[in-house]
């Protein structure tokens, strides 16, 4: 029986739909066009299926959403919004979905054809808003206003399995749902709501299954002498692990790439390519790099490796977008095994080359650590195998892959753009999705990442609140600055443009948004991640001598 509005009967469908296709979880945001998804979610059969979150800020629910679908990309989540500006707030998180490729279910609500471009209020071009970030972008036109009729229904469900076959396919990514919805917005008072059971028999039948992805790339040969290296860049997995031991080869595993365990891997590797490839002749030069996953974080890495002239580079991907930042890559496969001539006895010289890499980083990255590195170790050696720790696009994730040994954890980062937007929401939406799973999720970030998604922490009291600590390094400003070439910088340059210094009380922000919030210093962080509180629990570590006050931010940058 129909809900006396169309826009209502086809959000009906909608969710119901997406429900069948494996979307569990939906996360919105207020707006008053978007409202027929609202009330289609009180549907009965809906309700059994769709989870709903709301966030007041839209991009924090997007980001939210791509947690959620980090967690478990088979099932990924849908964000919802209103028309207008709200859409455009979304567009962060489509970006890092599609350079992460994380499935994402975008759905903007819109006025009707006859509305747009007559200076309706609220009203824009949201119809290729996200253009080439999408794997599929699809206007539905609004239904009829007072009942959806059958075929404007089926079109909705055909387009729906469509765009939830495009995000999980071969080639993982956002998918972009305009909705065109006609007044009346809400259910007629006095009509019997339909069901989506009848709803969906309104319409006429189409089969609602995942399109299935295709079976494993074939593996192509690839070259393997004692002179090659494994590259493994964010979300390499584990066949670049694999790859490493089979062939007993020097593992370079950035934190988030899902492999940084093991008995090849190389931690320190970045200061020591340093070494390595300044000089020709040195012992250690590769003259092979196969690479797995998307390497970002290290410049010894993108340039000095990758980029060196006699370095054979050979991509191992299955999409059509692989990453070559240095522009080298010889050979690029959907998947790759090693075609390798070396019988025991050669194996066994290079388990001991491997030794002598190890051994090289470990005396070339001696030297006291900093606090902010003490303090991202202590997170990162309290990561056991069933934790999940989100890190951030600061300078903490570089320590982590020149100091941190191997973790058995699981790492997730948003290095698809190594942006900064989103850090906390997505991080309380991987809380979200896997809160009956065992272990603890953690996030870490600098104090500019903190501030710049504290509406990330914004959680409405009628909302599932995430169990998850956020340890967040304060040094007063972009310590990842100093690092680069702006470090040359003048002083006074430095600092005001690039260091940014904040001068905030993080943790009276955090409280001030309903989250549990301490300061302490890097002896008491170890201590303090082995409880696990309910709710969320900001941890702001300060450089503070023992019995002494917290340093001002302001004073830390001197």
């Amino acid at each position: 029986m129909p809900t006396g509005s169309g826009a209502v009967d086809e959000a009906v469908v909608l969710w119901r739909a997406l429900g069948m296709l494996g979307v569990r979880e939906a996360v919105i945001a207020p707006g008053s066009r978007s409202a027929p998804l609202v009330y289609a979610l009180a549907d009965e059969q809906v309700r059994g299926l769709i989870r709903p979150h709301v966030r007041i800020d839209e991009r924090a629910a997007a980001f939210t959403a791509l947690g959620i679908s980090r967690h478990d990309p088979a099932h990924p989540a849908a964000v919802a919004t209103t028309s207008g500006t709200a859409t455009a707030h979304l567009l962060a998180a489509v970006m890092e979905a599609h350079h992460s490729r994380v499935p994402l279910i975008v759905l903007t609500a819109d006025r009707p054809a006859e509305l747009r471009g007559t200076g309706a209020n609220q009203t824009t071009h949201q119809v290729g808003l996200y253009r080439e970030f999408v794997r599929f972008e699809a206007d539905l036109p609004a239904p009829t206003a007072e009942q959806a009729i059958p075929v404007e229904l089926r079109t909705a469900v055909t387009t729906i399995a469509r765009a939830v076959a495009a995000a999980t396919g071969a080639h993982p990514g956002p998918v972009h749902l305009n909705l065109g919805f006609r007044d009346p917005l809400v259910p007629a008072p006095d009509e019997v709501q339909a069901t989506a059971g009848d709803l969906v028999a309104e319409a006429p039948p189409i089969i609602l299954t995942r399109h299935p992805r295709p079976s494993s790339p074939r593996p192509h040969p690839v070259p393997v002498s004692e002179r090659t290296v494994v590259v493994a860049g964010d979300s390499a997995g584990p066949d670049a692990r694999s790859f490493a031991e089979r062939h007993r080869l020097p593992l370079l595993a950035e934190p988030s790439s899902g492999c940084r365990d093991g008995d090849m891997l190389v931690p320190g590797y970045p200061a020591l390519l340093r070494t390595v490839m300044a000089d020709p002749e040195h012992p250690l030069r590769p003259d092979r790099a196969v690479v797995f996953g998307h390497p970002t974080l290290s410049r010894p890495v993108l340039g000095s490796l990758l980029g060196a002239e006699d370095v054979e580079v050979v991509v191992v991907d299955p999409t059509a977008d692989w990453p070559d930042a240095a522009g080298r890559a010889s050979l690029v496969v959907p998947a790759a095994v090693g075609e390798d001539p070396a019988g025991s006895e050669e194996l066994a010289q290079r388990r001991t080359r491997v030794q002598a890499w190890r051994s090289a980083a470990r005396s070339d990255a001696a030297r006291p650590l900093d606090w902010q590195v003490a303090a991202a170790l202590a997170v990162w050696d309290a990561t056991e195998e069933d934790d999940v720790l989100v890190l951030g696009s600061s300078s903490l994730v570089r320590d982590l892959e020149q100091y941190a040994g191997g973790t058995r954890g699981r790492v997730i980062a948003n290095r698809g753009l190594a942006g900064i937007d989103g850090t906390t929401a997505v991080a309380t939406g991987i809380a979200l999705a896997r809160e009956d799973a065992p272990g603890r999720v953690r996030l870490l970030v600098g104090d500019l990442t903190a501030l710049h998604d504290l509406t990330g922490l914004i959680i409405g009291p009628e909302e599932p609140r995430p169990d998850l600590d956020v340890v967040v390094v304060d040094d007063g400003g972009g310590r990842i600055f100093g690092g680069l070439e702006h470090a040359a910088a003048p002083a006074a340059l430095l600092r005001r443009f690039f260091t940014t210094p904040h001068g905030a009380d993080i943790a009276a922000a955090a409280r001030a948004l309903g989250a549990d919030a301490a300061v302490l210093g890097t002896d008491d962080l170890g201590p303090a991640l082995r409880s696990a509180p309910a709710g969320i629990r900001v941890l702001v570590v300060q450089e503070i001598s023992s019995g002494r006050p917290p340093i001002p931010p302001m004073e830390v940058i001197e």
